[in-house]
């Protein structure tokens, strides 16, 4: 009986040491979960307060501060080159009262009605062509709308004044299903979905 004895209190001792074993990974896993929460609250307060120090120290601050305001400097600069592109390729403005996308040439948000700022319209026609469906101006020889997708049905070369078919019979039968309303003020045709017109500004 003394082996059966030791054996079962050596059994039973394996078993409390695993469970308290477990119960000490659990503990660690909750612990070091409390911690990594503190760190991200940690850095978020550290990115709080370098976006603070460079928009009040940003022109006059230490030496060793300078390089590192300096590349933030740099990185805002090519982003905001960045979201031009972005809007250059999409053909589209960003209203500065509502921050609508609208597109380039017309003189009304469609969204809040408010008047865009003028652009040179001959520059975007000798880039672009006015897509149908929705009024985007979208650069030549893209197949489809960047503001509504619809397939573009052809574009004009003003440089030699040709006419160059880039869409299927399919497209075509695309082009009459798409959605437009008149403006009853002026008669421009404006997507289904706009608040105001993009020719007039009239609500409607």
């Amino acid at each position: 009986m003394g082996f059966f004895d030791d054996f079962g209190k050596k059994v039973t001792d394996a078993g409390q040491k695993a469970m308290q074993k477990t119960q000490e990974m659990s503990e660690t896993a909750r612990v070091n979960s409390l911690i990594s929460q503190n760190e991200n609250k940690i850095n978020g307060i550290y990115y709080q307060i370098g976006k603070l120090f460079v928009s009040i120290h940003g022109n006059d601050c230490e030496s060793e501060f300078i390089e590192m305001v300096t590349s933030v400097v740099e990185l805002e600069r090519q982003n905001i080159t960045y979201r031009k592109q972005i809007q250059d390729i999409k053909g589209i403005q960003h209203c500065e009262k509502c921050g609508a996308e609208v597109p380039k040439g017309v003189a009304f948000c469609s969204s809040c009605g408010a008047a865009m700022p003028k652009i040179n319209n001959q520059d975007v026609a000798n880039d672009c062509v006015k897509c149908p469906g929705c009024g985007t101006m979208v650069k030549k020889g893209m197949r489809f709308c960047t503001g509504c997708g619809q397939a573009m049905v052809c574009f004009v070369d003003v440089s030699s004044n040709t006419e160059t078919e880039i869409s299927s019979e399919s497209a075509q039968e695309a082009l009459l299903e798409t959605a437009e309303r008149e403006c009853e003020k002026c008669g421009a045709k404006v997507p289904v979905g706009s608040v105001f017109c993009t020719e007039c500004g009239t609500k409607l």
